[in-house]
């Protein structure tokens, strides 16, 4: 039971801090209209924020986190820590090459 807790006290923080993340970056999207309104250097502020939003996306909200993460454990409970450190070597440069 005591894991049971963990996990969704887990949980629940987890889900606290991205509605903090969502709530400020609400603030922040409109402080920005504020200042700088439909300008062509909003857009390209814009633009330019796609990219690192997306590998955000990708890495740590997306389907690479959920399926990476399993692999990874069982390799270290099963194969152990070296085993593990290949996978997630092999992983990352493969991310990085892309």
């Amino acid at each position: 039971m005591k894991h049971q807790e963990d996990i969704t006290r887990s949980a629940g923080i987890v889900g606290l801090f991205t509605l903090i993340s969502r709530i400020t970056g609400y603030i922040r999207d409109m402080v920005i209209a504020y200042l700088f309104g439909a300008r062509a250097e909003t857009d390209a502020y814009y633009v330019a924020f796609r990219i690192p939003n997306l590998l955000r996306r990708l890495l740590a909200e997306g389907s690479l986190t959920v399926s990476f993460i399993p692999v990874f454990t069982e390799y270290l409970e099963k194969k152990g820590k070296e085993e593990a450190k290949k996978v997630a070597d092999a992983t990352f440069t493969t991310l990085s090459a892309v």
